[in-house]
């Protein structure tokens, strides 16, 4: 409902209209306070002596762990992981690469950004991915660096947070394999 006064100080009441709620609509969205997403970092390694050049891995393909069946999750990782790692100076990704790298999506949540939107916490995406660095040439697990990003607030902005999450997760674990393969000790 909407009061208006006319000139004559006289109080009516209306319906609102489309524009009004509309912009009510935009106004209740704006005030919803979100990150995309949020990461939690989980190294867990030793500093890596450091060698001259850039670290030569290889890849191997992403293991899905979460049952979820309608997407691909497995190609999806191995791909971003694969795209993220080469794009640093860091790394060199090769098929004869002396570090084994393997990753695990241990975890993924859809969420609902509709849910988000409503009442944040609720409806939220999750995604967890863990990447495991063994030395081919003697079979040491050198590192584990795990990654989780969260959408855990949000309305229509949030739409389509469980296309990226996963990405986001592995951006964090690039972060921290960058600061592996430099010797650098974890950030705890």
């Amino acid at each position: 409902m909407v009061l208006s006064r006319n000139s004559r100080t006289r109080v009516s009441i209306g319906m609102p209209s489309l524009s009004g709620l509309a912009l009510a609509g935009l106004l209740a969205l704006g005030g919803c306070a979100s990150q995309l997403a949020t990461k939690e970092s989980l190294p867990d390694w030793r500093p890596l002596p450091r060698v001259g050049g850039r670290m030569q891995i290889q890849v191997r393909g992403c293991i899905d762990r979460t049952g979820y069946a309608t997407r691909d999750f497995s190609k999806e990782a191995t791909d971003a992981l694969v795209e993220k790692l080469s794009a640093t100076t860091e790394i060199e990704v090769r098929p004869d690469g002396r570090y084994i790298v393997t990753c695990d999506i241990s975890s993924f949540v859809e969420g609902s950004a509709f849910k988000r939107w409503l009442v944040p916490g609720w409806g939220a995406t999750t995604g967890q991915v863990a990447v495991m660095v063994t030395d081919s040439q003697s079979g040491e697990t050198l590192a584990i660096i795990r990654g989780r990003a969260t959408v855990a607030a949000g309305g229509l902005y949030s739409v389509g947070a469980d296309q990226i999450i996963l990405a986001s997760a592995l951006d964090d674990i690039v972060r921290q394999f960058r600061q592996f393969a430099a010797g650098n000790a974890p950030l705890k």
